[in-house]
């Protein structure tokens, strides 16, 4: 199976994956591999599928943080964000460090709408080594939120410059543009993709979240 695995893996053929996983758990049941196939199930959102390969696991005394993770990670997918906080809770009362939870409870207090602790967990997340652009960028919407949009502008335009590709970056960077009403800057960051006809409703939108 390994070799299969590998080449399934490095192809991103998740559904492949999952069908040698359940092939698998068919022959024996094992931790590892029903800890795989939920994880594998995440890879393709099938976050209900995830949580059900997980319920054997998660009735057992000693659950990891591995696992917990993935249930988290499920339960804030499918919006479960009074279950997903709890879930990271546990992780983090056994690990005083864990930044991608870390990271997570500032998604899920800024859904919440409790911006103070999102930011709190976020700025822990980054302080643990979490990736800094996934900070940067969460700490920006946050500005946003708070209707601080020349604080994203700070946050996002070097980020911006160092890969234009990232969609939520530069999604982000034009909502923050568009609340100070630079239509130029916006313009200047469509200009290379959209026809200006496409540009000027792009603008209509974005003008739009403002009210």
């Amino acid at each position: 199976m390994s070799n299969s695995l590998d080449f399934y893996e490095q192809t991103h053929n998740y559904h492949k994956m999952i069908d040698l996983y359940k092939a698998e758990l068919k022959k024996s049941d094992s931790t590892s591999i029903r800890t795989k196939l939920a994880n594998t199930y995440l890879l393709i959102d099938d976050y209900e599928s995830s949580l059900f390969t997980l319920v054997p696991l998660l009735e057992k005394n000693d659950v990891s943080s591995e696992i917990l993770s993935i249930k988290a990670k499920a339960l804030y997918k499918i919006n479960d964000f009074y279950n997903a906080q709890l879930t990271c809770e546990t992780i983090l009362a056994n690990e005083s460090i864990n930044a991608e939870i870390e990271n997570m409870m500032g998604l899920i207090h800024a859904e919440n709408n409790r911006y103070e602790e999102s930011r709190l967990y976020f700025n822990r997340a980054r302080t643990h080594f979490h990736d800094d652009t996934i900070i940067q960028n969460n700490l920006a919407v946050l500005d946003l939120f708070e209707r601080k949009p020349q604080a994203a502008i700070s946050r996002l335009t070097p980020l911006y410059r160092q890969d234009k590709n990232d969609i939520k970056i530069k999604s982000n960077l034009l909502i923050a543009f568009a609340q100070i009403d630079d239509v130029s800057a916006v313009r200047s960051i469509l200009m290379s993709q959209y026809s200006q006809s496409e540009i000027d409703g792009i603008i209509a939108e974005l003008l739009e979240l403002k009210l």
